[in-house]
């Protein structure tokens, strides 16, 4: 008969892994990416806008027509065939009554021009063209 105390501990304990600091550790960096993610503008492109010294932001969400430097026209990113420009604008002019016009710099002016008469005709009341500050 063995009067010492029995041992209760696991003899396998040093083999198995406690996870719990690891789903903490892994939970705090998701939550660091997302807070700090930015988030991309789908209608964003790679635009060449012109400088100018007048320029002022707009406060509401206007319809956004970009002119490529291709002549190409986006109409809120899709891009858009200048015969379906209208149909196209008209659909969202409904919405807001105003027009920002994205151009490249090197784009075409009578291309500018005639989307402005597009949206004009559309029923646009305010049509803004984008610039960056000097």
């Amino acid at each position: 008969m063995s009067l010492r105390r029995p041992n209760f501990q696991e003899e396998n304990s040093a083999e198995t892994i406690n996870v719990s600091p690891l789903i903490d550790v892994i939970f705090i960096l998701l939550i660091f990416f997302i807070v700090t993610m930015v988030f991309a503008d789908g209608s964003a492109m790679k635009v060449d806008v012109p400088k100018a010294a007048a320029a002022k932001s707009v406060d509401e969400t206007p319809l956004t027509i970009v002119i490529l430097a291709d002549s190409g026209v986006l109409v809120d990113g899709k891009r858009v065939a200048l015969g379906e420009l209208e149909r196209a604008i008209r659909r969202r002019v409904a919405e807001c009554k105003s027009v920002v016009l994205r151009g490249d710099a090197s784009a075409s002016v009578g291309t500018l021009v005639e989307v402005m008469d597009c949206a004009k005709a559309c029923g646009a009341r305010e049509i803004y063209v984008s610039a960056d500050k000097k």
